[in-house]
């Protein structure tokens, strides 16, 4: 009987050892599944054609294949509006409050078209942000790096339309509100005219980062500290900064897309290019107007029914446009200067009234004195008095 209960002890343990150790590793496995992905991850252009047909309009170019138009209007640039700098390990990263900022500001470049507006050409290299730097005494400077550039080649030799440059004092470079300090394209040119190029970069497992000013120069430039983050990897699309810590989207490497019958598959809702694809032109080419086919595109986008993706970080957005007249669509740019710290002028106190004059006090004639009765005499006597004297007759 004892052998029986022993046996059916063991028996009950045994089973529970057995489910125990089944329910942990079903847990495990999904996650060690996930990273492992992850880690693993080779995305292709289709990636880009999904995750970014929504936010905007694909077209196909017969010089740059595939490019793509956001859906933004024209107070649009691309590194300055909805994001800002940190300092990473890779260098100054561009931390975009975009849904689709994880694409277009890490890969590929940019270009401007004065009749399509900005458009992004995609690319399979990764960076912190594809954009070159400059220095002049007192600002930070810097501008996309456009479709003519490839990696390696040095920032010495790159050009760009003058009106692509965003320079803001040193001091804000690392600033949330870093667009109230840019004087806008007119304010751009004596600054570049006495700038220097930045050709600093960063060498990790045969990949070459651009990574504009060091840490140690922007502390000996400002006088600030400079926080160095670090970046993780993100199983989403949105980009992330919480204490020390940068988390976004990156794949290990992006490939080309997959062909099917003899054809590389094509992002949805592609249009062919109704105007060739430009050279890049100046913002201000467009003579101040939006550009035609990005005005056709916003209006028609605007009948689409989605929800873009949200970001927890602080976003940075520009003032609205002010009434000023300019040739140059960034008016809102070009017409608010920086306007330097003055103390206030002290407020001017008011004359004191002369006080009024007294009134005239009346006088009056003196009352006499009153005579207080004489107190009653005692009980008992009565008062005599001094009879008057007689006249005596002569």
């Amino acid at each position: 009987m004892r052998e029986n209960r022993l046996k059916l002890s063991m028996a009950v343990v045994n089973s529970i050892v057995v489910a125990f150790t089944a329910t942990i590793l079903l847990l495990l496995t999904p996650t060690v599944q996930c990273a492992a992905q992850y880690e693993d991850a080779y995305v292709s252009y289709e990636n880009f054609y999904q995750s970014l047909e929504p936010y905007g309009q694909w077209i196909e170019d017969p010089e740059y294949g595939y490019v793509w138009l956001p859906d933004e209007d024209i107070e649009f640039r691309p590194y300055y509006t909805n994001g800002h700098w940190v300092m990473t390990e890779y260098g100054n990263t561009w931390v975009s409050g975009y849904p689709w900022g994880w694409a277009c500001f890490h890969y590929g470049r940019w270009t401007y078209d004065g009749y399509y507006g900005w458009l992004w050409i995609p690319g399979t290299d990764w960076g912190p942000a594809w954009v070159s730097w400059r220095y002049s005494t007192g600002y930070y400077g810097w501008a996309p790096l456009g479709p003519g550039f490839r990696i390696g080649a040095s920032l010495l030799d790159y050009s760009c339309p003058g009106d692509w440059w965003v320079f803001i004092p040193s001091q804000y470079v690392y600033s949330g509100s870093y667009y109230q300090y840019w004087q806008g394209p007119r304010g751009t040119h004596n600054v570049y005219t006495n700038s220097v190029v930045i050709n600093n970069t960063f060498e990790n497992n045969n990949s070459l980062y651009i990574t504009g000013p060091r840490p140690a120069e922007v502390r000996q430039v400002t006088g600030n500290n400079v926080q160095v983050f670090q970046i993780r990897n993100s199983r989403n699309y949105n980009t992330r900064v919480h204490n020390n810590v940068v988390r976004m989207y990156r794949p290990a490497q992006v490939q080309p897309a997959r062909r099917s019958n003899g054809r590389r598959v094509a992002p949805p809702g592609v249009i062919a290019a109704p105007q060739v694809l430009d050279k890049p032109q100046p913002v201000g080419s467009n003579g101040g107007s939006a550009p035609v086919f990005r005005r056709v595109i916003v209006d028609h986008n605007k009948t689409k029914d989605f929800t873009p993706g949200t970001n927890i970080n602080q976003v940075a957005t520009p003032r609205e446009r002010s009434g000023s007249s300019s040739n140059n669509p960034y008016e809102w740019d070009v017409s608010r200067p920086v306007r330097p710290a003055t103390p206030p002028l002290p407020k001017r106190r008011p004359t004191p009234k002369p006080a009024p004059a007294p009134a005239p006090t009346r006088r009056t004639a003196p009352q006499p004195t009153r005579r207080q009765p004489a107190p009653a005499a005692p009980a008992g006597k009565t008062e005599t008095r001094p009879s008057a004297p007689r006249g005596t007759r002569r």
